[in-house]
């Protein structure tokens, strides 16, 4: 690097602030929590809550879809998070978000397995599966948009992939929200359905990112 470059560096750098340590997470966070915020408010607004749902919190299915929700939007976080800095590498977050979706396909295959022919069906569709996906969605979208703000002020160069980690951990996130008000709890109802609602949302970030996360 010659020393004209280098003193042209110094003078563009020198009166920019310095930056605080997880000054990123906090804006992830901030734009997460205000969407996650909303998005909550739309699902009671609209939904309201599962009428047995203190009962529900008892089961295990319940806190198995919440699990599933939850940990795959906590991952798409830090993957997220990753991506709003320059050349950064994911490493192993990218393979660590596929394995909550692996458990619950396993899970899923296995119910199938043992399962009379009958039931398969039933399991597999439920009685919500035409307006689930979209029900995850709109409830995913003020998530997405906070993402998206969040990730705005940062400073992402993989644009459609930034777009991809914000859809995905808006619709689990979205999804999460929605489990208080749907009464599904079939591990394969969960592996197609709900996983079809959090893919429409990283879709929507994915054709969102190249154009709303541009550097201005």
């Amino acid at each position: 690097m010659s020393k004209a470059t280098e003193a042209l560096i110094d003078s563009l750098s020198a009166d920019l602030p310095a930056v605080k340590p997880g000054a990123a997470a906090r804006r992830l966070a901030l734009g997460l929590g205000l969407g996650g915020a909303v998005s909550a408010a739309v699902m009671l607004a609209w939904l309201g809550p599962r009428p047995d749902l203190a009962q529900a919190i008892a089961t295990p299915m319940f806190w198995m879809k919440f699990a599933y929700a939850a940990a795959t939007g906590l991952i798409l976080a830090f993957v997220l998070a990753r991506l709003a800095r320059p050349a950064t590498r994911l490493g192993t977050l990218a393979l660590l978000a596929t394995i909550p979706f692996a458990v619950v396909v396993a899970m899923a295959l296995l119910r199938l397995s043992q399962a009379p022919r009958a039931m398969q069906p039933e399991m597999l569709m439920g009685h919500t599966s035409m307006v689930c996906p979209w029900r995850i969605t709109a409830i995913g979208l003020p998530l997405l948009a906070g993402a998206i703000w969040a990730v705005r002020g940062l400073a992402p160069t993989r644009l459609a992939l930034a777009g991809l980690a914000a859809g995905g951990c808006a619709g689990a996130l979205g999804a999460m929200i929605y489990g208080f008000a749907c009464d599904e709890t079939s591990a394969p109802f969960l592996a197609v359905w709900y996983t079809a609602g959090m893919a429409i949302v990283a879709l929507l970030g994915t054709l969102g990112g190249t154009r709303l996360l541009r550097w201005r």
